[in-house]
């Protein structure tokens, strides 16, 4: 942040990049046919990990001031992503070898 408490232009342009990809992951979400699906399930992380990094962006530049109990809202969002991550990785991973299927989906054109 700049002295006047204004943001860098670099500031911006990483805002802009984040909520166009937080569109585009919450679109390709909305998208998918089931929640099952991998196309689901990684976009809707990106889309966590997208959101993370706005709140994150926002609170450190003091564009939104957040309640004493959140201040590492912006952390907390990529933590829980990252938690998404490793479960969904999981359960693919089980759900694989408790029905001998293949991890990975068919491509359907």
């Amino acid at each position: 942040m700049v002295e006047g408490g204004l943001p860098l232009p670099i500031d911006y342009l990483t805002l802009s990049l984040l909520l166009g990809s937080l569109v585009i992951f919450g679109w390709l979400a909305l998208k998918s046919r089931s929640v099952k699906t991998f196309q689901f399930q990684i976009s809707v992380f990106i889309a966590i990990m997208a959101a993370g990094g706005i709140v994150e962006l926002l609170s450190n530049n003091g564009i939104i001031q957040l309640p004493s109990a959140l201040q590492e809202l912006g952390f907390l969002l990529h933590v829980g992503s990252m938690i998404f991550f490793s479960l969904m990785i999981w359960l693919r991973y089980y759900n694989s070898k408790m029905r001998g299927t293949s991890m990975i989906e068919e491509i359907k054109e």
